[in-house]
């Protein structure tokens, strides 16, 4: 059925207009909202499947998790349902490429790229565990990365929701061998965010040496591995990343889900700190925050660069301080604080309502200092520099 359904339009509102990718249930589209002009990923299930009440359970669900999702390192649902037999699920189209093509196109990753890429991905998956979902599937094809360097995690397809009923009546196996936990091999209904956490760990590893752990032979000698074998030394294949990073893999992947790290937020912590180990010594950075007049709000300044705007998902748009703006005057990327050589200093971004300071309008990109107490406006938004 490949190609079918190019130049079909959905409800009278969804162009698809070029295909990407297509699996065992449904395909990836890009699609033209036809009222909006932007362009979405839309996922349709394959016709064929329409009639098979399991399939459409799955896909309904992924549907219902996504809606459920409200996170920037996780797809957004933008909208689903169907047209006759043409199920859809509608998400935010990310500009990008997925994590297995940088591996295979670039090799292995630059340590602390893949540091952050991982730690975002785990962000992730934080927000499905509040949530309380399964991931399930979580491989490298399935870690997308913006052109900006925003990682979201996406095909939710074989996810279950912790309270919600279970589809399948057996226990088959579910997922990648190459990714997945010995738990979720043996029992599939068993896996839980220590599964998917393994299976991220998997992912980093991968990252780092340019291959899994575990490969080689048939599927059942690769889940054999996993079950028995010890996880590769990554430190004696890259003596750059410390050692501390086989102690961490060695607890990620272990074979007991007990043994393991029991959320992402501990995942999460243990990575940062050999991240710090591998940037080296910091040096102590002046202590300041930006107070918000009108609201109140307090910014801790913590980083050298740092984006001061209004947020925008819908176009990737996260500053580092997102101000709450009554007056509509605050650009999305307005302003950024940067800290050289043991000052704060600030600098407008050519946004069109200006940034002053103590009442001088700034010219674009042109670094001035900071003092404490200086009086900034970013548009109508007064704010107080203060040294802590």
């Amino acid at each position: 059925m490949k190609n079918d359904l190019l130049g079909h339009v959905i409800n009278g509102r969804y162009k698809l207009i070029d295909e990407r990718g297509s699996g065992n249930f449904g395909s990836v589209y890009i699609a033209r909202d036809l009222l909006t002009n932007y362009l979405y990923a839309a996922k349709i299930m394959h016709l064929d499947h329409a009639n098979d009440s399991e399939l459409l359970e799955r896909f309904k669900r992924e549907a219902y998790i996504l809606q459920s999702l409200n996170d920037p390192h996780v797809v957004r649902l933008v909208d689903y349902g169907n047209e006759g037999e043409i199920y859809f699920i509608m998400m935010h189209h990310i500009d990008g490429q997925n994590l297995k093509w940088y591996i295979q196109t670039y090799g292995p990753m630059e340590g602390l790229r893949a540091f952050n890429y991982i730690i975002q991905a785990a962000e992730g998956l934080d927000a499905a565990f509040k949530a309380g979902v399964v991931h399930r599937d979580i491989k490298p094809q399935n870690i997308l990365i913006s052109n900006k360097g925003v990682v979201k995690i996406a095909d939710f397809g074989l996810s279950r929701s912790m309270d919600a009923p279970t589809i399948t009546t057996s226990d088959k196996f579910m997922g990648t061998a190459y990714y997945s936990s010995p738990e979720q091999v043996h029992r599939g209904h068993d896996a839980d965010t220590r599964s998917d956490l393994y299976s991220l760990a998997v992912v980093f590893y991968e990252s780092l040496v340019g291959h899994p752990p575990f490969s080689g032979g048939t599927v059942v000698d690769i889940i054999f591995k996993h079950m028995n074998d010890p996880v590769p030394s990554i430190h004696r294949q890259r003596p750059e990343i410390p050692p501390e990073i086989d102690a961490f893999m060695q607890r990620a992947m272990a074979k007991s889900p007990s043994v393991r790290y029991q959320t992402p937020r501990e995942f999460i912590d243990a990575l940062k700190e050999i991240q710090l180990i591998m940037r080296g010594p910091v040096i102590r950075q002046l202590q300041a925050r930006l107070v918000i007049v009108s609201s109140g709000q307090v910014f801790n300044l913590n980083g050298q660069k740092l984006i001061i705007g209004r947020e925008d998902p819908r176009h990737e748009i996260h500053p580092d301080i997102q101000i709450e703006d009554q007056t509509m005057t605050l650009g999305r990327k307005h302003a950024r604080l940067l800290y050289q050589e043991e000052t704060w200093m600030v600098e407008d971004r050519n946004s069109r309502n200006k940034t002053r300071l103590n009442g001088k309008v700034l010219a674009p990109y042109e670094l001035q200092p900071l003092k404490d107490g200086d009086v900034l406006y970013f548009g109508r938004v007064e704010a107080r520099f203060e040294i802590r």
